[in-house]
């Protein structure tokens, strides 16, 4: 019983500091939507125009995805495709919305910054 034991808590203890690691690498990754918002309010007003610029570019990007992947679900639908398959086909369609949804609104947020950043700089 006591090598069972000694074993269990070894094995605890490299899953606890193995799980702590984790968080400690996946905090900066999760925070750092806050402090690129903050960059973003710092920038100068040419710099914001060109992440306006590639936010656009990338919001073009999905937007050419999403169109993509409803033409593929109308094309398998015309062919016969399987109920299973068009689920499959639809699900894909609504994340790629979605995530030109969230392009969207990083773009309208960097446009409106832009406008008030080059307003503020023309009157000064």
């Amino acid at each position: 019983m006591g090598i069972f034991t000694f074993s269990a808590s070894r094995g605890l203890r490299a899953a606890g500091l193995v799980l702590l690691l984790l968080a400690v690498c996946a905090a900066p990754c999760l925070l750092a939507s806050p402090a690129a918002a903050q960059d973003y309010e710092a920038m100068m007003p040419e710099s914001l125009h060109r992440e306006l610029r590639h936010a656009e570019r990338d919001y073009r990007d999905a937007i050419h995805a999403v169109n993509a992947a409803e033409t593929e679900r109308i094309a398998r639908k015309a062919a016969g495709a399987a109920a299973e398959e068009l689920r499959a086909l639809d699900e894909k369609v609504g994340a790629l919305v979605t995530k030109a949804e969230k392009l969207k609104v990083h773009a309208d947020y960097l446009e409106e910054l832009y406008e008030a950043k080059a307003k503020e700089y023309k009157n000064k």
